[in-house]
């Protein structure tokens, strides 16, 4: 009784047993027994966390594959062809917002560009883009002094609404940036301000290894190794089944059965992580299905970049699910990245193929946008999956889905940004909606967003300061 009376009144709980004489913890995710009896709240009256998210990819759109032939809501709008197997099942859950524009629109970089998306300038304020010349930093976005001068969105979010979480926020990657050198804006997504990026994890074996070392804190005073090998991991499992199993005799069927799934699906992810034959975690950033990959071969074959990005998704779920972060931001690729896809036969630079102006290299550029949405389509589904009291994840995240540059990347026009938002913010956004927008400003929407996380907050941006919201998308 006593632990159903503390369970009644938890937002999280942590599976604890002995392993080697330290104790250790496995957080759970959100159950039944703390929530209301329509599961739609914390059983003291908390709402359900509602978290933000960032999925950021690098060298913009190619709207003729990007944009929907209409507007509105439900069957007013059908996916577009860049965004279609691969959302066909979430479209209820996407927020589309086309037409978006930094500033008067006109030409500027991918290193401008960045800054503009992701921290709404560099703190000189700004009204027209040839304003950013008179800025100390202004010729500096695509040199080796590039970063972010002001923090950037996460990372506001991050500030106001971090509690007791674990950690205040969750930084992952997928493809090492390859490019010119732009300083620390292109190798990170999430900065705190000048020259203090949040690095990326790029590494399945390592994410694991620190949600379950810091983010699961052991009992006793103890501590887990640095790095956690295939086998200790295992016994971590197996180590708290005994409390999970005295724990599900005092629950009812659903929490019991959601307790199982829990950690199977943590055996089953971290099974898939790759350890060296001494029994050390590997440091490659890869996952074993469907074969093992390596750091250097991951921007190569895409069967293993595709590999662990899934297995980086899950394990974003995981962490959300247990209530260890409430902010995330997930660098898919770097802006103006030079990865190049041949296992699509997509052989060349994507950077490069956005600049070339025949129609075969803009289909291939397009093609590589196609398949960086399949991962995030993965990352939306893996969340949608994952439950959360009466709804899932996805219903209580927003995740900002944005790139440096608007249409047609060769022109470099900062003009007609391809939004793709994910997720309902709790029901805050209603989802199944395109709105187009055009001259509206893309500091509108960041504001917006901010709102949405419960800010308090009545401007944003100093590249297009606003006090202006965008309730279209609500």
């Amino acid at each position: 009784m006593e632990i159903l009376n503390k369970l009644k009144f938890s937002r999280r709980h942590a599976l604890k047993g002995m392993l080697s004489g330290v104790g250790v913890s496995m957080w759970l995710p959100v159950l039944d027994i703390m929530c209301n009896d329509s599961g739609t709240a914390f059983a003291a009256g908390d709402a359900l966390p509602t978290t933000f998210g960032i999925f950021f990819w690098g060298n913009g759109v190619h709207t003729e594959s990007w944009t929907p032939k209409a507007t509105g809501d439900g069957d007013a709008w059908a996916l577009p062809a860049n965004l279609t197997p691969s959302f066909d099942k979430l479209k209820g859950d996407m927020t589309m917002v086309t037409g978006l524009q930094m500033m008067d629109g006109v030409f500027k970089g991918h290193g401008w560009g960045v800054v503009y998306v992701l921290a709404g300038g560099d703190g000189h304020m700004c009204t027209t883009i040839a304003d950013i010349s008179g800025s100390p930093y202004g010729a500096l976005p695509e040199t080796a002094k590039g970063t972010q001068w002001m923090p950037t969105i996460d990372q506001l979010v991050a500030t106001a609404i971090h509690k007791d979480e674990p950690y205040k926020s969750l930084e992952t990657g997928i493809l090492k940036y390859t490019g010119i050198n732009m300083g620390t804006a292109s190798l990170n997504l999430a900065h705190t301000g000048p020259n203090m990026p949040l690095q990326p994890e790029r590494d399945p074996a390592a994410l694991f290894n620190k949600l379950f070392k810091t983010g699961a804190p052991m009992g006793g005073g103890g501590g887990m190794p640095m790095d956690i090998s295939n086998k200790l991991r295992r016994s971590v499992l197996d180590a708290v089944l005994a409390d999970a199993k005295r724990l599900q005799m005092s629950l009812g069927s659903v929490d019991s059965k959601r307790i199982d799934q829990h950690m199977e699906s943590i055996r089953t992810l971290e099974a898939r992580i790759p350890t060296m034959s001494s029994g050390t975690t590997t440091t490659t950033g890869s996952c074993t299905a469907p074969t093992a990959p390596t750091a250097q071969a991951a921007n190569l074959d895409l069967s293993k970049v595709t590999a662990t990005s899934h297995a980086m998704n899950q394990l974003i779920a995981a962490a959300l699910s247990c209530n260890m972060t409430r902010v995330y931001s997930h660098l898919w690729s770097g802006a103006r990245d030079d990865n190049h896809y041949p296992i699509i036969t997509q052989d060349t630079e994507h950077h490069t193929l956005t600049h070339n102006n025949d129609t075969d290299s803009q289909n291939r550029a397009s093609k590589m946008e196609a398949y960086i949405m399949t991962q995030y389509a993965d990352l939306a589904q893996t969340l949608k999956d994952t439950p959360v009291g009466a709804t899932n994840l996805l219903q209580n995240t927003v995740i900002y889905g944005i790139s440096e540059q608007g249409e047609f990347p060769h022109d470099h026009n900062m003009r007609n940004y391809h939004i793709v938002l994910m997720g309902h913010a709790g029901g805050m956004i209603k989802g199944n909606r395109h709105v187009r927008l055009v001259g509206r400003k893309v500091t509108e929407l960041m504001l917006t967003l901010q709102k949405i996380m419960g800010m308090n907050v009545t401007s944003f941006g100093s590249w297009d300061n606003t006090s202006k919201l965008m309730p279209e998308i609500m």
